[in-house]
């Protein structure tokens, strides 16, 4: 590839930016890397398009294209809408007076790859999907619903055509590679140099201060959390735990709430409900620890929780179990303390461990995770990867 010509590299899904949570930093550290590389990069969201929209984004061209204009509709027309997802996306496609180097989908699936892949054959253009996840129905029967087959399609057969994926963990990486597909395995990047962090030294004999910050949903287990933290502190753990992303009436959901005097509740855990991603940071900085309990499954090892990048990148270890590729960063002792299990009784333990340790040693732990960070989530240091595997992408 010739350095000096423009390249253009197109970002294109249902997805919203830049404010779309862990989807649209996704796509902001992968543009990133595209930029140090010499590349031109333009993102066609599907959000509404709105006056308020930006037409720019840290230099990064920003386009809205009202795919997900039926948000209002009742479900079922707003999932039969959804399949008609990806036209207005191929109409601008069209329309472009360049022809793109590269194409990448984030999200979308079956929909938009139904529609670009033909459209990337006919034009020439190399088609690459971002692949960050991949979800397991709770039973049989979730699997016959329309949108799942919709996913299920998409990764097992529609993808594998494609040829080429950026994806975010090991299991999905091996999996394309294992098909015969070109695939580069990137985690979430940031920006982590210009990301403000903290080293700062903390009387180990004051509270632990812990932190959980994002949507759980049916991913984090939460709950397991709350068990684990309550318990500590009843047996004579001095910590607290700040929860941004659920407010304070709906933590009666959660029914480790309800086993636990409302007295210890209330001195130990803090629901601060949705918080915006800065100030949901300055709480992450500001903690101790960060936590994260997951099951171990398929859609924990194909994904790669970006809070766990984030919480490194701002210097606060984490106390979780190994999911998807966090042992290859999260070292016992070192970068934040390693559960056995997803369970209460294992988190607790571990908080114990945690607990025991000085001054001096924190301060080494959080600074071994920025390190960390720098080297391994910076988008700086993907940038030579990115280009070399564009330049090898496949046509279709």
């Amino acid at each position: 590839m010739d350095r000096n010509a423009s390249k253009l590299v197109l970002y294109v899904g249902p997805f919203s930016f830049p404010s779309g949570g862990a989807a649209a930093r996704r796509i902001l550290g992968n543009c990133q890397a595209l930029q140090e590389a010499g590349f031109k990069v333009a993102v066609a969201s599907g959000q509404p398009s709105t006056s308020e929209n930006l037409s720019e984004y840290k230099g990064i061209k920003v386009l809205s294209l009202d795919e997900r204009n039926a948000e209002h509709l009742p479900r079922w027309l707003k999932r039969l809408a959804y399949f008609r997802m990806g036209s207005k996306t191929l109409e601008w496609l069209d329309s472009l007076p360049e022809r793109p180097y590269a194409v990448i989908l984030y999200s979308g699936y079956s929909p938009y790859l139904l529609r670009l892949i033909p459209w990337a054959k006919r034009n020439s253009v190399r088609l690459i999907f971002d692949a960050v996840e991949w979800y397991e129905p709770d039973s049989f029967f979730a699997y016959l619903s329309p949108y799942q087959l919709n996913i299920e399609l998409a990764m097992r057969f529609l993808t594998p055509r494609v040829k080429n994926t950026i994806t975010i963990s090991s299991f999905l990486h091996d999996y394309y590679l294992k098909g015969g597909g070109h695939s580069l395995r990137t985690p979430p990047l940031l920006d982590v140099l210009e990301t403000e962090w903290s080293a700062q030294e903390k009387d180990r004999l004051t509270t632990m201060q812990l932190v959980y910050a994002g949507s759980p949903g049916k991913k984090d287990l939460l709950d397991r959390m709350l068990c684990a933290v309550l318990e500590a502190k009843q047996e004579g753990l001095n910590l607290k735990l700040s929860i941004a992303g659920v407010d304070q009436n709906h933590a009666g959901l959660y029914p480790s709430i309800k086993l636990f005097p409302p007295e210890l509740v209330a001195s130990t855990v803090k629901f601060l409900g949705v918080l915006s991603h800065d100030e949901s940071m300055h709480l992450v900085r500001a903690a101790d620890y960060s936590l994260l309990l997951r099951n171990v499954a398929r859609y924990s090892r194909a994904g790669f929780p970006t809070k766990f990048v984030e919480s490194f990148s701002v210097g606060t270890p984490v106390i979780a179990n190994i999911t998807s590729d966090m042992g290859e960063h999260l070292i016992d002792g070192a970068t934040g303390w390693i559960c056995e299990k997803p369970s209460p009784q294992s988190l607790k333990a571990t908080l114990f461990r945690a607990a025991k340790i000085n001054r001096e040693k924190h301060t080494q732990m959080r600074r071994a995770c920025r390190d960390q960070a720098l080297r391994a989530f910076d988008y700086r240091n993907a940038s030579s990867s990115l280009t070399q595997f564009l330049e090898t992408a496949r046509n279709l």
